[in-house]
């Protein structure tokens, strides 16, 4: 029989005893490439212990609280789960619904919820996306879940639950904080956005409380810009957004507001001066709308104009720039030609004029840069981004 609470006194105790009281088991997901960042991010979550890094991820145990910290503070993390129920034998259908049935789901989830699920059957016997969806669906049912609310409700709250079925054994894991790299639900994007993860692990390579000069010439919509300052100033990546895990019955109001008045009370570092530049001046506006939404504008100096047509070393040298650094993701393709060039030509005509100053930029193509004779490329690290091969390249121009 479901283990379902007969009152909500009976399921506060119940959450006490079996949420709040104990170690859980994490999931949190990355970009193929960031897991060295993120592990690194975790292993600093108060209470988390590494299980095991993975492809894409890492699985971790930490007390319940940490979560709390996990959502406001993971800068590379794309999704954070828990895992409600590990890996159990599932040959059958009948056999997983029995399996889903055994998790106290009334502890995790409200009474009327919209549940999204996300089916994923590999070198397994069960491969019905749509039975196992069933399977789980009727699980939640005797739990006395109304699962079924379209997501478009306002008086249903959004969860995604994750079924992995992986050679005949099932594991269940629920979604805690939505899409982690939208940092807010009103971002304006360019043609050119990338993901605020993307941003963070670009910006943790690069160093940038070591400049004391950052540009970033191709600006977009000012992800790197907003990533940069966040991570200098330690403002939270976390703090303006409310996760999905909000309308759980086990979320804790004031131990999250505690979380945040604990990251609050930490000491912040002046940020080095800040320039966004972009050839579309629609990508301008975009930027200095983002910035202003986040607080971030008055720490970033805007403009219009090619990249090409700055001379780099003089805007150091007129800024009493000693450590000068260039952070962005240059385009390429269609984007690159539009402004005039391709995409190899505008990265080596920006570089040229850059004698001093460092790179961290987010490029396919590495090999660009290689036969420039004034660029030394000192890292390559391949990364995947929207499902596609790309690098973070970071470097110097020689004087």
């Amino acid at each position: 029989m479901p283990h379902v609470p007969s009152s909500d006194a009976a399921r506060t105790r119940a959450i006490k005893r079996y949420v709040w009281a104990r170690d859980q088991r994490f999931v949190a997901t990355c970009a193929l490439g960031v897991e060295p960042l993120l592990t690194s991010e975790v292993a600093a979550l108060p209470g988390a212990v590494t299980v095991a890094p993975r492809p894409g991820g890492i699985v971790f145990d930490a007390p319940f609280d940490t979560l709390y910290r996990a959502l406001l503070t993971l800068r590379t993390a794309e999704s954070l789960r828990v895992v409600l129920a590990p890996s159990v034998a599932a040959t059958t259908y009948p056999m997983v619904h029995d399996q889903l049935t055994r998790v106290r789901w009334s502890l995790w989830l409200p009474e009327r919820c919209a549940i999204t699920v996300r089916v994923v059957s590999r070198a397994s016997r069960l491969r019905d996306a749509a039975g196992l969806e069933h399977a789980l669906r009727g699980a939640l049912r005797r739990h006395g879940i109304d699962c079924d609310a379209d997501d478009r409700d306002d008086d249903a709250p959004p969860f995604t639950v994750h079924l992995r079925i992986e050679q005949d054994r099932a594991s269940t894991s629920l979604d805690l904080g939505g899409a982690l790299y939208r940092r807010s639900g009103d971002k304006w994007v360019s043609r050119t956005t990338i993901r605020e993860t993307t941003a963070a692990a670009l910006v943790r390579h690069a160093d940038v409380p070591r400049a004391d000069l950052v540009l970033d010439p191709f600006c977009g919509s000012g992800t790197l810009l907003a990533e940069a300052l966040e991570a200098t100033l330690g403002l939270p990546p976390g703090r303006r957004r409310t996760p999905p895990f909000a309308a759980s019955p086990a979320w804790k109001l004031e131990r999250a507001r505690h979380a945040a008045r604990q990251l609050g009370a930490h000491e912040t570092v002046a940020p080095p001066r800040m320039l966004g530049r972009d050839a579309d001046e629609r990508a301008v506006a975009i930027t200095r709308r983002n910035l202003e939404a986040a607080g971030l504008l008055e720490h970033v100096a805007l403009e219009t104009g090619r990249a090409q047509d700055l001379d780099l070393a003089a805007l150091a040298q007129g800024a009493g720039s000693t450590t000068p650094l260039l952070i962005s993701n240059p385009p390429y393709g269609k984007a690159a030609t539009a402004l005039g060039a391709p995409p190899d030509e505008l990265l080596r005509d920006v570089l040229a004029n850059a004698a001093g100053w460092r790179f961290a930029l987010l490029f396919p193509d590495p090999d660009v840069l290689a036969n420039h004779p004034k660029v030394q490329v000192e890292q390559r690290l391949p990364v995947v981004t929207g499902g596609l091969r790309n690098a973070f390249v970071l470097g110097s121009v020689r004087r």
